[in-house]
C-alpha cells in the first residue's frame, strides 16, 4: 500500500506542473520562436481542448486495456510531450498536444484509481494526490522564470519530464499495483458496465457543468495573472513569483477541502465559500493599479478559490459514484 500512495503522490505530481510552468515564461518562448502575441494563449488552450476531446474515450479504453496500462500510456506520452516541445515551433505544438491528451487521461483516472485501492478513504487519498498537484504546480509556477533566466527555458521545461519517468519507474517496481491487487480492489462485473449511460444521468450533468467551469476559471487565471500583473507596471519575475503565491496558498484548501467534503451528506456550504473566494479574488485584479497588498491577497483568494473547486471536483467524482468504473466514466464525461 506504501508504494500505492508513493504513486498516487507522483500522479499528482504530473497533473498541472507541464501546464503551470508555460505562463511566466511565454514571452521567452515567444522571442525564441517569434510567435505573434494572439497565439500565446493558444499553448494552455491546447490542453483544455485536449481535455474535452480526449476525456469521454478513457473510460473506453480503461474498459478495454485496464486502468493502469492507460495511466502506463498516459505517463509515456507526458514524457514525450515534454522533453520534445523545446525544439521547434512544430515541436512546440506537438509535444503541447501530447502533453495535453496525456494529463486529461490522468485527471480522468485519478479519482478512479482513489476509489479502487482506497474505497474507505476516499476523503483523505484524494487530499493527498489533490495535495501533491498543489505543491509541484506551485513550485514550477513559481520557479520557472528564475531558472529560465539562468539556463534557459529550453532546459526548464525539458526537465519537467522527470516527473513522469520517476511515476513510470514506480510504477514497474510496484508488483502491488501490477499483479497483486489490494483486498479492498473493486472488480467490474458485468451489471456494472451495463447501467444507464452516463449521459442520461442528471447527477454526471451537474458535475460537468462545474467541473467545466472550474477549469475555465483555472486556466484562465493561469494563462493571464502574470500578463496582467505586467501591465500594472510590475517586473516578470515579480508577476511570476505571485502566480507561485497563488498556487502555494492553495495547498490547505488541497487538504482541507477532500476531507471536509468526505465527512459532510451536503457540500453546499463549501461551494457558497468558493463562489465567495472567486468573487473576491478577480474582484482584486480588475483594479487598475493595486498596490502589491491588493495583488498578493487577491492571489492568495484565487489560490484558495481555485483548489478547493478542484479538489471539490475531484472529491464528487469518488462520493458520487459507486464504483471505479463509474467514476471514470462520470469524470471522462464532466472532463470533457
Amino acid at each position: 500500500m506504501i508504494l500505492i500512495i508513493l504513486l498516487l503522490i507522483l500522479i499528482g505530481a504530473n497533473l498541472r506542473t507541464a501546464l503551470t510552468a508555460v505562463p511566466p515564461i511565454l514571452n521567452q518562448i515567444s522571442d525564441t520562436f517569434h510567435l505573434p502575441a494572439w497565439f500565446l494563449g493558444s499553448l494552455t488552450t491546447i490542453p483544455l481542448l485536449c481535455f474535452a476531446i480526449i476525456s469521454p474515450f478513457v473510460n473506453r479504453l480503461v474498459h478495454r486495456f485496464g486502468m493502469m496500462p492507460v495511466i502506463t500510456a498516459a505517463l509515456i506520452g507526458l514524457g514525450i510531450g515534454s522533453f520534445v516541445r523545446i525544439y521547434s515551433f512544430p515541436a512546440l505544438l506537438i509535444g503541447t498536444l501530447l502533453a495535453g491528451s496525456s494529463i486529461a487521461i490522468l485527471n480522468v483516472l485519478s479519482p478512479a484509481v482513489v476509489g479502487k485501492y482506497f474505497p474507505s478513504k476516499i476523503g483523505v487519498m484524494t487530499s493527498v494526490y489533490t495535495l501533491s498537484m498543489t505543491v509541484f504546480s506551485a513550485l514550477a509556477a513559481g520557479l520557472s522564470s528564475p531558472i529560465s533566466g539562468v539556463f534557459g527555458w529550453q532546459s526548464t521545461l525539458q526537465w519537467l519530464a522527470i516527473f513522469p519517468v520517476i511515476t513510470l519507474a514506480v510504477m514497474f517496481f510496484n508488483q502491488s499495483v501490477q499483479k497483486k491487487p489490494s483486498a479492498n480492489t473493486i472488480q467490474h462485473s458485468g451489471a456494472t458496465r451495463q447501467t444507464k449511460p452516463v449521459w442520461k444521468q442528471p447527477l454526471a450533468w451537474s458535475l460537468t457543468v462545474f467541473m467545466g467551469l472550474q477549469s475555465l476559471l483555472f486556466y484562465t487565471i493561469l494563462t493571464w495573472v502574470p500578463s496582467i500583473f505586467v501591465s500594472h507596471g510590475m517586473s516578470q519575475n515579480t508577476a511570476s513569483l505571485l502566480l507561485g503565491l497563488l498556487q502555494l496558498s492553495s495547498l490547505p484548501m488541497a487538504y482541507l477541502i477532500p476531507n471536509l467534503a468526505g465527512r459532510r451528506e451536503k457540500q453546499a456550504p463549501l461551494m457558497l465559500m468558493i463562489f465567495l473566494l472567486f468573487f473576491f479574488g478577480l474582484g482584486g485584479l480588475m483594479i487598475e493599479t493595486p498596490s502589491m497588498v491588493i495583488a498578493v491577497i487577491s492571489c492568495i483568494l484565487l489560490g484558495f478559490a481555485t483548489n478547493a473547486a478542484f479538489s471539490m471536483s475531484m472529491i464528487l467524482f469518488s462520493l458520487k459514484t459507486k464504483d471505479p468504473y463509474e467514476t471514470s466514466a462520470v469524470s471522462g464525461m464532466a472532463q470533457s
